[in-house]
């Protein structure tokens, strides 16, 4: 009975990794995603998120709920009562019981090393990805609107420079 009372939770840290043997194509493994491991494109970063709590989630519910995996400690937290102060993350236990998430984060930032030196940042619908700042810590953003285009072809940087100006 312990599966009863207990919470499972299933997620990873990156997206499809890119080496051999894994055949991404044929495991359709970010979905028609842009990018894998190691980039910051929505299939380098987006990753499932999987829980089962009985009696608590309800078996077959869905949320398009952006978090990460920094949120998973003020998560446990809210679970077991034990406040956690000074995290930059927020539970999203609300999400998980099928209530209303009221805490939602106003931004998400991420930096990676290789490939050049990446950065990216969400907020709302809207990514700016910016690539190569090893070489050019100028590099021009990228923005896509991931409602209209999650696969992140349409580089509409040009139209949305008041949006660029919030990720400076």
């Amino acid at each position: 009975g312990l599966d009863e009372n207990t919470i499972v939770m299933f997620s990873s840290d990156n997206g499809a990794t890119f080496s051999a043997p894994v055949d991404v194509a044929f495991f359709n493994s970010v979905s028609g995603m842009r990018g894998k491991k190691m980039d910051l494109y929505e299939g380098g970063i987006r990753v499932p998120f999987i829980a089962r709590w009985p009696g608590k989630i309800k078996a077959g519910s869905q949320s398009d709920m952006v978090s990460v995996q920094y949120d998973m400690l003020a998560t446990f937290s809210a679970i077991t009562g034990d406040l956690v102060q000074h995290t930059d993350g927020i539970s999203i236990l609300p999400t998980l019981l099928g209530k209303e998430q009221k805490e939602q984060h106003p931004y998400l930032y991420f930096e990676y090393p290789e490939n050049g030196g990446q950065v990216a940042v969400r907020m709302g619908d809207w990514k700016g990805v910016r690539k190569n700042i090893i070489k050019d810590p100028r590099a021009a953003w990228e923005l896509y609107n991931l409602s209209t285009d999650p696969q992140e072809k349409n580089n509409i940087a040009s139209l949305h420079q008041e949006i660029i100006d919030q990720f400076n």
